[in-house]
């Protein structure tokens, strides 16, 4: 249980699991919610994000623009974003 608890401190994980989150929960809306299905283009966005913070993260690691709350939040909040502007 410990090594789990480790593994997911990780702010890597933490990304990757927000990221892949967001892209099921945006198919989900895609194919079953929304009138018309999400575009390409927009399902990359949160996968780009999350390819940010690794680059913020190798730059600035004690930063506190390297905090990976902050970027699983951006993600979060731009998968709401993208649902909601596709439903108009």
């Amino acid at each position: 249980m410990n090594k789990l608890k480790n593994f997911l401190k990780s702010p890597h994980i933490q990304i990757a699991l927000a990221t892949g989150l967001s892209i099921i929960v945006m198919a989900y809306f895609s194919k079953r919610v929304l009138p018309e299905p999400i575009g390409y283009l927009p399902m990359t966005i949160p996968p780009f994000i999350a390819l940010i913070y690794e680059n913020v993260l190798n730059k600035n690691k004690k930063k506190k623009v390297a905090t990976a709350l902050y970027w699983v939040i951006a993600i979060f909040a731009v998968t709401a974003l993208i649902i909601i502007l596709h439903s108009f």
